[in-house]
């Protein structure tokens, strides 16, 4: 324990070997494709939450219930769908919708607003909160995204296609 009382010992983030994608595992044969004995059953999409789909104050509906189905939709396909909490897509799904209104806000309204009280043009206030709701669904995709690249069973197309040594790799396959 250090002078100021707190504990700063252990594993750091980060630390230690990273963990192996299912191909990876599969190529080692540390993962057999036999379900002979696993029972396989029907994964059934979460419905959405209402309030991905509530009316707006400025009207209409938002673009999240859409965005949640078809994540989950590509999740189902990569066989990952049951790997990933609804919360996390609902999150998602909610936050690329608050984008796409405040980018369609800014279409409406324009880049500039007025001061309230100098009345000089300053940036509009959509502007920082699309670029925020941007960055917050990107966080949110790569969590997503982390999950399936370690665990789908399907070619995800990860990879730089025009990298020659990723195109020799996936010749010799």
């Amino acid at each position: 324990m250090a002078k100021d009382g707190t504990r700063r010992g252990g594993a750091r983030i980060g630390a230690g070997r990273k963990k192996k994608s299912l191909d990876e595992k599969i190529i080692e044969g540390k993962f057999t494709a036999d379900n002979s004995n696993v029972e396989i059953k029907e994964f059934k999409i979460p419905s959405p939450k209402e309030y991905l789909s509530a009316e707006q104050k400025v009207g209409g509906k938002t673009y999240a219930a859409q965005i949640y189905s078809e994540t989950y939709e590509w999740l189902k396909a990569c066989g990952c769908a049951e790997l990933i909490s609804p919360q996390l897509v609902e999150n998602y799904a909610q936050t690329v919708a608050r984008h796409i209104q405040c980018e369609e806000l800014l279409t409406s309204y324009g880049m500039l607003a007025k001061h309230p009280t100098t009345g000089e043009p300053v940036t509009s206030p959509f502007v920082k909160m699309s670029l925020d709701y941007l960055k917050s669904a990107n966080q949110l995709w790569y969590q997503i995204f982390q999950v399936v690249k370690e665990n789908s069973k399907r070619d995800i197309g990860i990879g730089n296609s025009n990298d020659m040594m990723e195109r020799l790799l996936r010749r010799v396959k």
